[in-house]
């Protein structure tokens, strides 16, 4: 039986494209300085995103031929190898999980470059969801709810040695929405919500960096320092970007005032380019992909497929908001790309094999 995409379904497929050209824009003009400056050349980073963009594709098209029995054999093991490459980041002084930016968050081989805590979300979805369809747990029941929390926090716990606090609470978000559309008590998730409230106080106060970035988000109108420079960057790039915007290519931020400016803070230099049309456009394109998705995970035809689109949905959901809340300092600084445009090789292919996930889900075929 062949796998036809439903009216839903094409549509994911043609926002996934139109994100994923101007994303590739975007990285282009963005980048250029920065690929100049390290490498000689204004393409260097381009060439890795396209490179990075067509792996993801073929990647994501093969998720869309799988049949959901496929993820329900590999969901323990998929999670389970998530869980030992998280281990590996957080081992002392190892050679292939080096620090970044005072955090070890990746795992470095030669050419190859992965983010472990973006395997983690998507293979956690992938295993709540067969887990709670298999009937071996319920998310009904107190004893589910902590079982289901506990795959989630023993990930979220070694984030937190590497450190990578944003990537621990997305993740915990991560699991509130999987029990919420698990549909579980409500007392057991405001349960959950005023626990990780807590410990998300806790861990903010008792780390001097991480408290000098809140305070420097909460200060927003002092003095600007390295506590909150990159969100200020970011808010007068996107404030020089008028209604209609400079033009492609021609934005100044990126030029060495914007730290990661292909990456964390892409949206910036998209909204310094384009303008307020160009921002709103990229924003109504994601609320429209985003709609879509919800629609297909909706109207699937069985239990495993609603919760894997659901789940894999918010997921992506849950980076655009942090990121777009990032740059215009709605939220502290986080370190987070933009799904589908930014530069980034483990959340670009995550992406795509999620979107395409979600596209089989969207077959309504059973295999």
């Amino acid at each position: 039986m062949r796998a036809r995409l439903c009216a839903e379904g094409r549509l994911l497929m043609f926002l996934t494209a139109a994100l994923l050209v101007a994303g590739a824009m975007a990285v282009y003009s963005a980048s250029g300085f920065a690929s100049m400056r390290y490498f000689g050349n204004s393409h260097h980073y381009f060439a890795g995103h396209l490179l990075r963009t067509l792996v993801g594709i073929l990647l994501g098209v093969c998720a869309w031929k799988i049949g959901p029995g496929f993820w329900k054999a590999v969901a323990l093991p998929l999670y389970l190898l998530s869980l030992a490459l998280v281990l590996v980041t957080i081992i002392p002084s190892c050679p292939i999980a080096p620090s970044i930016n005072g955090s070890s968050r990746w795992i470095v081989a030669g050419p190859v470059k992965i983010m472990p805590s973006e395997l983690v979300r998507f293979s956690f979805v992938i295993l709540v969801a067969t887990l709670v369809t298999r009937g071996s747990v319920s998310p009904r029941t107190l004893r589910g709810v902590a079982i289901i929390s506990f795959l989630g926090s023993v990930p979220a716990a070694m984030y937190l040695l590497q450190p990578d606090y944003a990537g621990a609470a997305f993740l915990v978000g991560t699991v509130l929405v999987m029990l919420y559309i698990s549909e579980a008590r409500f007392s057991h998730l405001l349960l959950l919500v005023a626990a990780a409230a807590v410990l998300l106080g806790v861990f903010v106060v008792s780390t001097p960096y991480r408290a000098d970035r809140v305070r420097g988000w909460l200060n927003q109108g002092q003095e600007v320092n390295g506590d909150n420079f990159q969100p200020e960057q970011s808010c007068i790039a996107l404030g020089s970007g008028g209604i209609l915007g400079r033009g492609l290519g021609r934005g100044r931020q990126q030029r060495g005032f914007l730290p990661e400016a292909f990456t964390d803070f892409i949206f910036a230099v998209i909204g310094e380019e384009t303008g307020f049309a160009g921002s709103i456009a990229v924003l109504l394109a994601f609320f429209a992909l985003f709609s879509c998705a919800w629609r297909i995970s909706a109207k699937a035809d069985d239990a495993f497929g609603s919760l894997v689109a659901g789940g894999l949905t918010a997921s992506i959901m849950g980076a655009f908001l942090i990121h777009v809340g990032v740059c215009l300092r709605l939220l502290p600084a986080t370190g987070m790309t933009l799904p589908l445009v930014s530069w980034g090789g483990t959340s670009m292919m995550t992406t795509l094999v999620s979107l395409g996930v979600i596209a089989r889900v969207a077959t309504g075929v059973r295999r």
